[in-house]
This record gives C-alpha cells, structure tokens and sequence, in this order.
C-alpha cells in the first residue's frame, strides 16, 4: 500500500518557508468538505500558543477544513505575541483558501521561546496552497520534522460494506517523549462517515494504547497535539460506538497509530535498541502501568541497555521505588530477553551463554512478573546513548 495515500477528500503538502535553513518546515492538511474534528493534547501547564488556539477552536464545534503547522518553531512562551501570531497563520490560509477562521487549525513543533517569524510563514503560505495535492502526504510528513531522522506515516485501508475506508496518519517525534501525550505532533484523517462521539471515543482509546504507552526521556512537550479528522466521502453507513462498524474502524485506527508510535521510539534520539517493558501478575491495572513505567523511565535501565550490560539490580530497584504498594522483593521475578535472572529475592545464575545474549540484540525485552494479581501493562521505550545527550546540549532555547 502506498504511504502515500490520502483518503478522499484530502489533499496535503509541505514547503520551506526559512524557519529552517534548507529542509521544508511549513505543512498544510486540506479537506474538501467539512470534517467532523477531535483532539488529544499536552497535559503539560506550559502549552504553546498555536495548542491554545486550536483547543478553542474545537470547542466550537465548527466543521474543520485545514491545519497548517510549522517546524522550527514552537511558537511557546512568546507572550501575547504567540496567539497574534498563530491567528496570523490562520488567517493566511483561510485569505488562500476562502475558508473561515473557525474552520482552520494551526500546530508548531520546534525551539522554544523565540518569536515565530510570522512574515515568512505568510509569505510561503500561497505557494503551499498551490502545492497541495492528493499526493502530498510524504511532503507533509517531513515538513514536520525537527531532530527526528526519519519520517513517520501509516495508512490502512479496510471495507465496511461494499465502501472502502481509508485512514491515514503521519507524526513527527524524537525527543521529549512522555505521557500525556507521549510528546509529538501526530495527524490522522480518514473519509469514514463516523458520529463525533464514536470518533472522540476511538481516538481516546488508541491514543491510550499507543502514544500515552511511550517514553523517551521523561520529559512532557508544551506542543503536543494529535488531531483526528474524518470527512465522510467514503460513502459508508454511519458509523455508531458499540457496532462492528465500529471495532473495524477501531482496528484500522490502532493499527496506524501503534505503527506511528513504535516508529518514534525507534527514531529516539540516539536510540539505538527498541525496548518492550512487561509488567504481569499486579493487582491492579493501575500499578502494572505504575511498575512499567518506573523501569522504562529509569536512566539506570535505559544506559545499561545501551551499554548491553545485564544489570538487573537496576530493574529491581526501579521496581521498588515505583510507589505500588505491597511490593515484595522476595516474590517478584525478573526476565531479560527471556531469561530468568530474579526469583525470590535473589539472582538466578542462568547459563553463561544464555546471559551473555541479554540486551544484544536491537529488540529488547523485559518482563516483569510481581506475583500479586492477574493485571499487566506494557510500555515502550528505547535506550540511552551518549547521542542523545550530545543532541540535546546543543538543542537552544
């Protein structure tokens, strides 16, 4: 299947602008029609303004038309200047596009606390409107792009009774990577006719299992944003929360956003293992998640996967500093690419081949059994390099 593929309706592109020195940074998503419109975003308290802006604009409930984002920038912590001039943004495409300003949201991903420079974003935007085409997705994706080396996009294509849907998505997201959200900018569109309460349910629940079940480094963005659009040229019958209609379109939809999540962790910065931390036999779903994420956040876990150093101590502790309560160290196990090397309190000495294996292999695994119930989480992550610390101490503010 092509990556491609927009769904009907939809159109996309992406230009340089000057925010970057010579790669595009200026993307625009374009629908035909109206689109029936829902968001996920940072829980950070420190949001940018082009978040703050959209959020308002969805509470409107107005059919959304376009979205234009820019990279480069982050447009946070500008003061009074960043909504001016995330409106401005707006109110360039809706001059191109003669929509309305209710209709068109905007993003930013990039450096914060520097002044957009609004006059170039104003002065490329009638070439990008030119640009868009049902072929645009790729010119998009990577015109979203900040420390990521790769782009990331995801299309799945399915049938709900004699109509073919299709649901796209692309994202961008490298650094910076916790809940909620895992921090990234993420776009999804797709031509089912789908009720609002249907699409806001299914967004939430694969939001949920994809990108809030990632971490980079711990660190939450103040630009987060994963927007889901359907326009509904698809032809299909409504689709209502509860039917098969909907599970199939739920299906598609997780398919395409876990793609687009475990892309961003293979894309970490400095990453260079992929890393499934399991956490099973916890009393509750909550503590499972609460374990996970304890161990996959840890520095002292994630440098010794780079370092493809077995240290088990390491998962122990991380473990038992989590906060679930009633944790005994005497009951839970550990296993490390399959090997059992924790069990009732103490290390299990496996065969010399078999340990000197762990953590040598791109895709790495980590199983946690506490022994205390019959709930389990999984969290993605990646390891720690010194990549990621020579990224970063040149990364401005």
């Amino acid at each position: 299947m092509s990556k491609n593929m927009l769904p009907k309706g939809f159109l996309a592109g992406g230009v340089h602008c000057g925010i970057k020195r010579f790669k595009k940074d200026l993307a625009l998503i374009y629908s035909r029609t109206g689109c029936k419109a829902v968001g996920v975003f940072t829980k950070n308290r420190v949001k940018a303004a082009p978040l703050t802006v959209s959020k308002d604009i969805l509470k409107k409930a107005a059919p959304i038309r376009a979205v234009v984002v820019n990279s480069g920038n982050a447009n946070c912590c500008t003061g009074w200047y960043g909504v001016r001039d995330a409106k401005r943004m707006i109110n360039a495409v809706c001059r191109n596009l003669k929509l309305k300003f209710n209709s068109v949201l905007v993003s930013s991903t990039g450096i914060i606390g520097k002044r957009l420079p609004i006059g170039m974003l104003e002065e490329a935007i009638p070439e990008l409107a030119e640009k868009i085409s049902q072929k645009g997705l790729v010119a998009a994706a990577s015109a979203i792009l900040t420390t990521d080396k790769k782009m990331k996009i995801s299309v799945e294509k399915f049938e709900i009774g004699t109509k073919q849907v299709i649901v796209s998505g692309f994202a961008k997201g490298a650094g910076m990577i916790h809940p909620n959200m895992a921090t990234m900018l993420c776009f999804l569109m797709t031509d089912a006719r789908i009720d609002k309460g249907a699409l806001k349910s299914a967004l939430k629940k694969t939001c949920d299992e994809s990108f809030n079940a990632i971490t980079i480094d711990g660190d939450m963005s103040t630009n987060d944003m994963v927007l889901l659009m359907a326009g509904g040229l698809a032809g299909n019958k409504t689709i209502k929360k509860g039917t098969k209609e909907y599970r199939a379109f739920l299906k598609a939809l997780e398919k395409v956003t876990s793609k687009l999540a475990r892309d961003i962790i293979s894309d970490g910065e400095g990453a260079t293992k992929f890393v499934t931390v399991c956490v099973e036999g916890a009393r509750t779903s909550g503590d499972a998640e609460k374990a996970a994420r304890a161990v996959a956040n840890s520095c002292l876990v994630k440098t010794s996967i780079h370092g493809e150093n077995p240290n088990w101590g390491r998962i122990a502790s991380a473990v038992g500093a989590s906060g679930v309560k009633d944790v005994k160290q005497n009951r839970f196990e550990i296993y490390l690419d399959g090997i059992l090397v924790f069990k009732k309190g103490k290390f299990i000495t496996p065969a010399k081949a078999k340990f000197s294996k762990i953590y040598k292999r791109k895709n790495v695994e980590i199983i946690i059994n506490l022994n205390m119930g019959k709930k389990e989480a999984v969290i993605r992550t990646c390891d720690l390099s010194k990549r990621y610390v020579e990224i970063n101490s040149h990364y401005m503010t």
